[in-house]
């Protein structure tokens, strides 16, 4: 795998505490409950995040992508964790030899399901896939249609079925292209996007007619990756703007609407009303202001919760702050991806630290009025990425439950908690003791039985 001494080591943030790896692969069945799981909560959760083999990584997102994996059923809980095999996993500490490889992927920031698949997922690379016990089938091309890097964040269409993406490029022409995948998973369309300049594009929007591309100004510059170390800065004097494309449209199609610069990680949802398109997404007034390595930077580098409105007939787009809860990493009930939803949820992010640091609290928001409710996690636990689960025939939207993996900072212990999204601000309805420490990571899935 690679070794590393001690005298070139340096200790960054994200190889301490909670940050730093774990090495062991575990299968462990009958966890410790602490109350009931819901006996109709019947699935697999699964979160993947960044684990380096080697035990060392210039960056967070450098690590090697492990799966954590809890198995729900009759009321019963197991965990398995999993490294994602990839070309990347036998040589991670060689990053740049694996730089322009798309099957060396890390594969480490998302999983989704789609046509019987579960994918490994990582923004520079080719996607990954691995079956439900978490071992590693092998590289997903769509039989040699795909031959860019996809995004970690597609969108699975709840209508139709259909699982839409984007790739985005560094270093060449198209700096953009955009993918669809039918129901059956075959990629049935792709389309080079035209952009001035390459940009990190690290989430987007669908709604039931259109994609919304996000041209935010991280810039891709190879100037700056010999003065910094990384490629991409952020250069508010680009602009920013979103744009608007049909599902099936291609370059010529696309509308550009310009929006005051800012940075977006991740989308809440987005959805048509009348001529207009409503999107509610975490933003930043700024982010990476000193280089890819500078992902929290203070106030102004941490997001909240903004509504934006594209109104197709005028040609305006609407910008508007709602809360100024500092969070992330925002959830829907995935059955209204591209669709009206009236709640979103995500977690806090702490802003009087020095480095990244996640809350003690999650967030459900009432999106059109921007009402915010909390659940308090407890003093000193940290909190992950809210995923909803819903109940097999919900009557309503929130029926169901937010599976979260948090940390017990002090006592080291991690849990998956299951809370009532109808009695957010309640105490849990269950807490599943993990056998081992989880390290913080990225975005997961509810994949139901």
């Amino acid at each position: 795998m690679g070794s590393i001494s001690s005298t070139e080591k340096k200790i960054h943030w994200h190889l301490k505490g909670n940050w730093a790896p774990v090495e062991e692969e575990l299968n462990v069945d009958n966890l410790e409950v602490k109350g009931e799981i819901p006996k109709d909560l019947s699935g697999l959760y699964v979160r993947n995040g960044f684990n380096p083999v080697s035990g060392y990584s210039d960056h967070w997102f450098f690590g090697n992508g492990m799966l954590h994996g809890v198995y729900l059923e009759n009321g019963k809980a197991s965990y398995k964790n999993k490294y994602v095999r990839t070309p990347y996993y036998e040589n991670d500490l060689n990053v740049m030899s694996s730089f322009g490889d798309l099957a060396a992927s890390p594969a480490n920031t998302h999983i989704v399901n789609h046509a019987g698949k579960l994918l490994a997922l990582e923004e520079t690379s080719l996607p990954w896939c691995v079956d439900k016990k978490l071992e590693t089938v092998g590289l997903e091309d769509f039989q040699g249609k795909l031959n860019t890097a996809m995004t970690a964040h597609p969108r699975v269409c709840p209508e139709t079925g259909e699982m839409l993406f984007f790739g985005y490029s560094m270093f060449s022409e198209p700096y953009l292209n955009y993918y669809r995948v039918s129901s059956q998973g075959a990629l049935v369309q792709s389309e080079p996007i035209e952009l001035p300049r390459p940009v990190m594009m690290h989430d987007w929007n669908i709604t039931r007619n259109y994609v919304i591309f996000m041209d935010l100004p991280i810039v891709a510059d190879m100037n700056l990756a010999a003065s910094t170390g990384s490629p991409f800065g952020f250069k508010p004097e680009c602009g920013a703007r979103l744009g608007v494309m049909p599902r099936n449209g291609n370059n010529s199609d696309v509308r550009w609407f310009d929006i005051e610069p800012c940075f977006v990680f991740h989308s809440f949802n987005s959805y048509e009303e009348d001529d207009k398109i409503i999107l509610y997404v975490s933003r930043q007034q700024e982010a990476m202001v000193g280089g890819f390595k500078d992902i929290y930077g203070g106030e102004t580098t941490v997001a909240r919760l903004w509504r934006w409105v594209i109104d197709l007939e005028k040609g305006t787009v609407s910008e508007e702050q709602l809360d100024d809860g500092a969070c992330d990493f925002p959830r829907i009930n995935d059955n209204l991806i591209g669709l009206k939803s009236e709640y979103g949820y995500c977690m806090q992010l702490k802003t009087d630290v020095e480095d990244l640091t996640f809350g003690e609290h999650l967030f459900k928001y009432h999106l059109e009025s921007g009402k915010r409710t909390d659940h308090h996690l407890g003093t000193n636990v940290a909190g992950g990425e809210p995923v909803f689960a819903s109940k097999p025939e919900p009557y309503c939207e929130d029926e169901g439950w937010i599976l979260s993996l948090v940390h017990e900072r002090e006592t080291r212990q991690s849990k998956l908690v299951i809370i009532d999204a109808q009695a957010f601000d309640q105490e849990p309805v269950a807490e599943i003791l993990i056998p081992q420490r989880v390290p913080y990571g990225a975005h997961g899935s509810w994949i139901q039985d």
